[in-house]
């Protein structure tokens, strides 16, 4: 398909600063689409809310002066017409970073990114899961990804550990922003010391 040809429904296309993961702090237009395969209960993002609108729109929208793209949800993997969006950021020098609960996989997408953050849900979110060659692509990819894991509570710190590599160097530590005055930090540490524990900075800023 045709990049022009190419339709999405967008909840919403903004400009403002990265607030999570190692990318935090860097000016990023976002791209949220509404479809998601999951229901968590933190999430932010209004579903009934959104657009139709073609490839050539989008762009047009973008802040031209900041040169990163975040493809965020919602889940962007499961727009048919992922491939074609990213093709016509690259040919506009953007730089892609798909934003992915990692339920789903495709290598060619992954690829096409400059960088991918795969947002394991763990039992806080209620949907607790992700695809293996989602989470094998990243951990054999350190230069291009990142293993974010919000944290709620114990539950949340037990399912990290079961899937920890303490060779992958990107793992994110995201405590659940009203959850943060009751946890010990200095357990996570202890228990995860190759980890980064990155709180959500937006939410600090009062910024989208």
């Amino acid at each position: 398909m045709k990049a022009t040809d190419a339709l999405f429904k967008i909840n919403e296309i903004f400009a403002s600063i990265q607030g999570e993961g190692l990318l935090i702090g860097r000016p990023m237009n976002f791209v949220r689409f509404c479809r998601c395969n999951l229901s968590c209960r933190w999430c932010d993002t209004n579903y009934a809310k959104g657009e139709i609108i073609s490839t050539p729109q989008i762009i047009r929208r973008l802040d031209r002066k900041v040169r990163w793209v975040s493809l965020t949800g919602g889940e962007p993997m499961l727009e048919e017409n992922l491939p074609a969006l990213i093709s016509a950021l690259k040919a506009k020098r953007f730089k892609v970073l798909l934003e992915t609960n990692g339920t789903l996989f495709e290598r060619q997408i992954f690829n096409s990114c400059d960088f991918v953050s795969m947002d394991v849900k763990g039992p806080s979110s209620g949907n607790p899961g992700y695809d293996e060659r989602a989470l094998a692509y990243c951990l054999r990819n350190p230069k291009k990804s990142q293993i974010k894991v919000v944290i709620k509570g114990k539950e949340d710190l037990e399912y990290l550990g079961k899937i920890y590599e303490g060779n992958y160097p990107n793992w994110v530590i995201q405590p659940e922003y009203k959850s943060i005055p009751d946890m010990d930090f200095h357990y996570m540490m202890k228990k995860f010391p190759n980890a980064r524990i990155i709180a959500q900075m937006h939410k600090y800023m009062n910024v989208r």
